[in-house]
């Protein structure tokens, strides 16, 4: 007896129509191009595309969506080790099944795949800037391609640009996700008290935004006190946070794998008073972007405005790091993507239109050995709307005294 399909019995984040939408779009980049489809090996281009969600994506893995230029008609390429995630994903309908975990294997039976689907001869992007899988995996599929008559073309970005404007379904879960992020950073405070670790700090987080129903975002969470309140990129210790210290709080909400980043540094008992009026004047750095940029200016003039802020509030000094990048999907390891405020190795300086979501951050390292920390921080998302910019979370970006 044949084994009927696996279905999906929850609700999805968006609907069959925004999918759709989503493959027009794609369909028409394609086409812009001059490209037959496109092979992608992204995770969150995937995820954009399909909804596919999967938590591990090594360097041999092969799990992949071709979606063809035509019509935007995809087929999806994984391993029969997957098969319940696949069929309880709605939007995969077309399924070529590999063997297990053998790149050279996997190679051809893409190929041979898309051979049969009429792509022989044709012209393929494929994505070879990113993570998984590994670059030498992805030659392989190639070097199959080519021995099948196709060319392939470089395309790696050619999704990302199109995620950067998000639809009206995708800005409901950016808003619902900077919502969780906001109730997370308010039991954060809360929980802040002399003896308490930094690693319990990050697990009232955690689980305030799992019981609201976000997820586990693409970065890990940084937690710094005291002496530590200056570190960037550092997780949370076993350190115990002490009185009159500063203590610095950076995590993303998340929700259906969108993002939104928020910071706040926090003051408990006493510290140098240096430190409430530096957090002062940053946080009007957020207010002149507001008022000064919006819908219609290039993406670089947000951080020409930061930058003019910044030095006119005389914070220049203490700066470690004032700028941002866009936010909407990712997967481990990667948050942000290469899409930057201030932009960075070339990549195009983008206008912003209603839908771009980015965060702005200005932090701030001690110079003169201040009581309490040896640094402080804000970031916030922004949202472009059709009127102007909007800031995503509610709470004070000043220092917060605990």
């Amino acid at each position: 007896m044949s084994r009927q399909p696996y279905t999906c019995d929850w609700e999805q984040p968006f609907s069959p129509e925004e999918y759709r939408a989503r493959r027009a779009k794609v369909s028409a980049a394609l086409q812009a191009q001059g490209l037959d489809g496109i092979l992608l090996t992204n995770p969150a281009d995937i995820y954009y595309l399909t909804g596919y969600d999967m938590i591990w994506y090594h360097l041999r893995c092969m799990t992949s969506c071709f979606v063809r230029a035509e019509d935007g008609a995809t087929t999806f390429f994984d391993s029969p080790a997957h098969r319940t995630m696949v069929e309880t994903t709605p939007e995969i309908t077309d399924v070529a099944w590999m063997s297990r975990f053998v790149p050279k294997d996997n190679a051809g039976e893409i190929a041979d795949a898309l051979a049969e689907r009429g792509m022989n001869d044709r012209k393929i992007g494929m994505q070879f800037w990113g993570y998984s899988p590994h670059h030498d995996t992805l030659r392989m599929v190639e070097t199959a391609f080519k021995a099948r008559g196709m060319t392939v073309s470089d395309a790696s970005s050619l999704v990302e640009h199109i995620r950067l404007y998000k639809s009206d379904e995708e800005v409901a879960v950016i808003r619902q996700a900077a919502a969780i992020a906001d109730q997370a950073m308010t039991a954060a405070r809360n929980i802040i008290a002399p003896g308490v670790m930094e690693t319990e700090i990050q697990a009232e987080i955690m689980a305030t935004m799992m019981r609201a129903g976000g997820g586990d975002p693409s970065i890990r969470t940084m937690v710094g006190s005291g002496t530590r309140a200056g570190t960037h990129h550092s997780p949370a210790q076993h350190r115990r946070v002490g009185n009159d210290e500063l203590v610095f709080v950076d995590f993303c909400g998340c929700l259906h794998r969108y993002h939104v980043n928020l910071n706040r540094t926090f003051a408990l008992g006493e510290v140098d008073h240096r430190w409430y009026d530096l957090m002062e004047r940053a946080s009007a750095t957020i207010d002149a972007i507001v008022e000064q940029t919006g819908p219609g200016d290039l993406l670089s003039k947000v951080q020409k405005v930061g930058d003019a802020a910044t030095d006119a509030n005389g914070l220049r000094e203490n700066v470690w790091f004032i700028g941002g990048y866009s936010l909407g999907i990712s997967m481990p390891p990667d948050w942000v993507g290469e899409i930057w405020v201030d932009p960075r190795a070339g990549a195009p300086d983008f206008e912003m239109k209603p839908g771009m979501v980015f965060n702005f951050e200005g932090q701030f390292d001690d110079t003169e050995n201040w009581a309490g920390g040896s640094g402080a921080a804000y970031i916030d998302s922004l949202l472009v709307t059709e009127t102007g910019l909007e800031v995503l979370s509610s709470l004070p970006r000043t220092l917060v005294k605990v």
